[in-house]
């Protein structure tokens, strides 16, 4: 192996050479280059051959190719291009034909391969690579649909590229992508080689019949029919292939809103839009139960997008499919969304539209809160209490936005008192951000004793929350005149109930220790040595560190 490195590394010599005379590299960076290469030759030549070491070598050359390119553009050097351009792209198709040989199972080898062919204009490299990636992975249908437009589009031969899937449909009889190329290479045909229309229209009859017995797939006709739309001389087709559909497939969303926009997308511009319409309501009109909802969301999106995008003014339209969409129980959430921008002018309106909406998705959040602060605008307050009780009942532990929207609501203090009383007695998805918020409200609006009395009942309560010690701790050092023991009497509780979890609760006491209390140094130590008896393993050293540097401060 060793001796098969040396004489591949010795044939590499000039080039290196060459790089170095050509001022296109430094001394340094050729031996760096040289470096590299041998090391990847030893990879490539070890005794265990794997296809990252080629991937990784051929990543490496084209890397140096194109900064070889750089390089001449930069310093407008144009000597010695055959001799370092060239040895270095020889040697990536040497990797690639090495590679393919061992590894000619993995199909990414062969695309790379033949997009560095097409790069550097390996024709005939190419057309190698195509046959061989053919023959090994012709049970792949996707493998043929890259010859073909290998042909097709590089090699400019439609009818090598039309034999090729021809010959792979022979063995992917159902294969949607190779009957869709035949489709386009056809089309393609027309348009830029002028082949006969009528000529191409007889193949693409034939070629539709074919699918139509082999495919049973109306989301497949619908591309069909939209990829010809745009070819009026496959007009008589695509009629054939609605005629088809509309005997066999009428049930189909996809069908219907084709159909629609093909009436939209047509030349007359003063009918167009109501010819569209009225052809979603015949398939909303003959469409089954279970296919309706699916059409009312491409035929109210369609809608939307009109209303949103353009100045056809269909906002009458959309509130009126809107409506008659709920009455069908196909109204998705988002639309609810939708139908309420709408009617943002008509309060009781919009009411309306919501409490539709919570009947029909009662677990929505973003529904609840609108309703209840639409009920808010209408200054009904048994309204805005009806709603809440609702909402927190369906929503559970994610009404948070209720909670706290009704407490921005109230503005009596009994009546917010008595609103956060509840709240903190909710799940911990709730109470845990409405402990601290009310402690908080407390000291700013009945001054720090009341909300000492209210801390002390919630602190001990389950769930227990880490914020509400956080927040009564700030509150008591604010204080004018500080209440060093009902401030003390905080960080223990906070200690006693994270602190098996927390290091923050240990340092904080600590700091509250060394910046309060004279004689501190025997708590202080006291506390260091608990901080450390209940904390886990992992966070001690973590510990130690923040103790460390609040001793030092």
């Amino acid at each position: 192996m060793t001796e098969v490195v040396q004489k591949r590394l010795e044939l590499m010599t000039e080039e290196l050479e060459e790089m170095r005379r050509t001022k296109l590299f430094t001394i340094q960076e050729t031996m760096i280059i040289f470096k590299k290469r041998k090391q990847l030759e030893h990879k490539i030549h070890a005794l265990t051959k794997d296809l990252k070491s080629y991937h990784d070598y051929i990543n490496y050359e084209k890397c140096l190719l194109k900064d070889v390119a750089l390089r001449r553009r930069k310093f407008k050097i144009a000597e010695k291009r055959n001799s370092i351009d060239q040895r270095i792209i020889k040697r990536i198709k040497s990797l690639y034909d090495t590679a393919l040989q061992r590894f000619g199972d993995d199909l990414s080898l062969f695309l790379g391969f033949l997009k560095f062919c097409k790069k550097v204009n390996y024709v005939n490299a190419a057309s190698d690579a195509v046959a061989h990636m053919i023959k090994t992975h012709s049970d792949k249908p996707e493998v043929w649909k890259i010859a073909a437009n290998w042909h097709m589009y590089d090699r400019k031969d439609i009818k090598t590229s039309l034999v090729m899937l021809l010959k792979g449909l022979e063995l992917h009889k159902d294969s949607r992508i190779l009957y869709m190329e035949v489709l386009l290479n056809e089309v393609y045909n027309v348009e830029h080689n002028k082949a006969d229309e009528n000529t191409s229209v007889k193949r693409i009859m034939g070629v539709v019949d074919t699918i139509f017995n082999n495919i049973q797939s109306p989301d497949f006709y619908v591309e069909i029919l939209e990829l010809l739309s745009d070819h009026d001389y496959t007009m008589d087709i695509q009629n054939y292939i609605i005629q088809t559909m509309m005997a066999k497939h009428f049930d189909n969303e996809n069908l219907w809103h084709s159909l629609g926009q093909r009436e939209f997308q047509s030349a007359q511009p003063e009918t167009k839009l109501n010819n569209c319409i009225a052809k979603y309501k015949e398939g909303l009109f003959k469409v089954t139960p279970s296919t309706k909802p699916k059409l009312w969301v491409l035929y109210l999106d369609f809608l939307i997008h009109l209303h949103e995008n353009t100045d056809f003014g269909v906002s009458t339209i959309l509130k009126m499919a809107l409506r008659d969409a709920s009455e069908d129980k196909s109204l998705l959430e988002r639309f609810y969304i939708v139908w309420l921008d709408l009617v943002s002018d008509e309060l009781d309106l919009a009411i309306q539209i919501l409490e539709k909406g919570t009947s029909e998705f009662p677990y929505s959040v973003e529904l609840w809160n609108l309703l209840l602060h639409h009920s808010i605008l209408k200054n009904d307050s048994e309204k805005v209490s009806q709603v809440f009780k609702l909402g927190v009942k369906r929503l559970k532990d994610k009404s948070l936005p209720l909670w706290q929207t009704v407490i921005q609501y109230y503005r009596n203090e009994d009546s917010v008192s008595e609103i956060y009383e509840d709240g903190v007695a909710q799940p911990k998805e709730i109470s845990d951000v409405l402990k601290p918020q009310y402690i908080y409200w407390l000291a700013t609006k009945k001054g720090t004793e009341v909300a000492r009395q209210v801390y002390a009942r919630l602190s001990v309560n389950r769930p227990y929350c880490y914020s509400l010690h956080k927040v009564m701790s700030e509150i008591e050092s604010k204080e004018e005149s500080k209440n060093l023991k009902a401030w003390e009497k905080v960080h223990e509780i906070a200690c006693s109930q994270f602190g098996k979890e927390d290091i923050d609760v240990w340092i904080s006491r600590i700091h509250f220790y060394l910046h309060h209390y004279v004689e501190q140094s025997q708590r202080v130590h006291l506390l260091y040595k608990q901080a450390q008896q209940n904390l886990p393993k992992t966070l001690v050293v973590d510990f130690l560190s923040s103790y460390s540097q609040i001793m030092d401060e």
